[in-house]
């Protein structure tokens, strides 16, 4: 046979020396955003991040002030993944610049490091926002908010709904109560008593007894272990179902794997079907073209979001908020109220303002902003010149605990009427028109309505348009922000205040490389 030379694959490989050229000044231009960054933060006062550290053991591998250096840097280069991060402090000569000949650090000890300063963000923001005021790019006089959507970093199918879960609950307390023969109604806490007593009951009679449970196929159980069985699932239902319900709160959803995430509909529906995904509604306030504020809320209207966000800017900032602009998602009379009693002018955009402009509108006759009111009287007259008078005054509390009051007018002459079929559109067992006015809510929308027609109104809007709108869009565009990377609120608001802190020092930084620096408000062109 003829033999074969065996052939040697692993190839010798020559040792070679690399040269790397450390003169820093010529690899990146003194604008950088390094620059401003190590600036910025060389200037803040950082003192309260000593505390997120131990005084006994070993010094961290990089000081707490380079490390918030290399983390803001990072996001404003859109690197968000503690290995990127690590990656670009190892081969980014921009990174090993800000790190000083520091050792790198491992995606460990960045991840350790960003959960340390997340309660601190607040302070750090203010910092920058403060320097900003100092420097003419923000006055906090008009603060223009917007809220989006954002996918929680959840699975989209550990859904619990408010509803089912209410819906089991009662059928349950029914089969319990049937169970054990009661007609009165009782109280969850002393049902599940009830079931509770059985229960030991039960289980004292079973170890009396030394009866010995069995499973499977072909084993015949006792009526001892059927009961104790089924008094333990009741108990365990019952108790899931309380959790879930405290879970939610006034929620309608909740997720399994992040449970301050709700569920909501999203503009991005890759299923085309309307599909809810968990998600967060980040609220934010700008002014000047800056993120001055931005919260983080699990209520998917942003309608119940604006007192609380409008407060925690006024304890923020020392500076008085002269007015609020807002799209027509935030309108209701609570929020007018509140803004009146913080003396802070509305610049809300009524929910009816483009459906006025209609045709259609004008010529409803249902609605009574088409009908005459006679304020001596105290009456409105319909299209067909019938009184409808004061009846009485009602008061509604929605679930949050809001108090309203609404007028009701009532015309008692709508039986022969030839119009009445265009204007009861809600038909009642009377068939008589009834109108609700809520006299507050009412002189707080006009109010507002005249703020935002005014030409200094359109230009409020306008600013509102481009700036609070336009940070969203740069979030998700710009720095390809779509989904949250952390669980829990407290983690992903504190993940848009850094990612906001460096949107702001970009921003500073491209107006002073086209030397635009100073206070922006947009104005119409025509």
């Amino acid at each position: 046979m003829k033999s074969h030379t065996k052939i040697n694959y692993k190839a010798k490989i020559k040792k070679m020396q690399l040269s790397f050229s450390f003169d820093l000044a010529n690899d990146f231009d003194m604008d950088d955003e390094v620059f401003l960054v190590h600036n910025i933060i060389e200037e803040m006062n950082l003192s309260f991040l000593t505390s997120a550290y131990f005084h006994k053991g070993r010094k961290p591998v990089v000081e707490p002030r380079t490390m918030l250096k290399v983390l803001v840097f990072a996001y404003l280069n859109r690197k968000y993944s503690a290995r990127d991060i690590e990656d670009a402090c190892r081969y980014d000569l921009r990174f090993r610049w800000l790190l000083n000949n520091s050792k790198t650090p491992d995606h460990v000890t960045i991840n350790r490091f960003r959960n340390k300063i997340y309660p601190f963000m607040d302070e750090i923001s203010k910092q920058l926002i403060d320097l900003l005021i100092e420097q003419g790019e923000v006055d906090l006089k008009s603060i223009y908010i917007d809220g989006t959507k954002i996918e929680a970093n959840a699975n989209r199918y550990t859904f619990v709904w408010k509803k089912s879960i209410i819906k089991y609950q009662k059928r349950l307390i029914e089969k319990i109560l049937e169970y054990f023969n009661i007609n009165d109604e009782l109280s969850k806490g002393d049902l599940k008593k009830l079931v509770l007593k059985e229960f030991n009951n039960v289980r004292n009679i079973c170890k009396s007894k030394d009866i010995v449970f069995v499973y499977g196929q072909g084993k015949r159980k006792t009526e001892e272990q059927k009961r104790y069985e089924l008094f333990e699932e009741w108990l365990n239902k019952l108790d899931t179902y309380e959790k879930h319900l405290e879970i939610m709160g006034e929620r309608n959803s909740y997720s399994k794997t992040d449970h301050d995430a709700t569920f909501m509909r999203l503009k991005d529906d890759h299923m085309k079907n309307g599909q809810l995904k968990p998600a967060y509604n980040i609220q934010c306030a700008t002014n000047g073209g800056y993120v001055v504020g931005i919260e983080g809320f699990s209520n998917p209207a942003d309608m119940k979001t604006l007192p609380t966000f409008v407060n925690s800017l006024l304890e923020k900032y020392d500076i008085k908020i002269d007015r609020v602009v807002a799209d027509s998602g935030y309108e209701s009379e609570e929020n007018y109220l509140y803004l009146k009693q913080n003396q802070i002018e509305a610049f809300i955009k009524p929910s009816n303002y483009e459906l006025k402009k209609t045709r259609k509108y004008k010529k409803d006759i249902s609605k009574k902003e088409n009908m005459t009111y006679c304020k001596a009287g105290d009456y409105y007259i319909c299209h067909n010149n019938k009184k409808l008078k004061f009846e009485k005054i009602i008061y509604r509390k929605n679930k949050y605990g809001f108090k309203s009051e609404s007028r009701v007018y009532l015309c008692k002459d709508c039986l022969n009427c030839r119009y009445s079929h265009d204007c009861i559109k809600f038909k009642n067992k009377s068939g008589l028109k009834r109108i609700y006015v809520v006299e507050r809510f009412e002189n707080f929308r006009k109010e507002s309505e005249e703020n935002i027609t005014t030409k200094e109104g359109i230009t409020e809007r306008l600013n509102r348009s481009i700036q609070a709108e336009g940070i969203f869009s740069y979030i998700k565009s710009g720095m390809r922000y779509f989904r949250f990377r952390h669980r829990s609120m407290e983690k992903i608001v504190a993940e848009m205040k850094l990612l906001s802190f460096a949107i702001n020092i970009k921003k500073l930084s491209n107006k002073m490389k086209s030397n635009k620096l100073g206070f922006v408000k947009y104005k119409e062109t025509i």
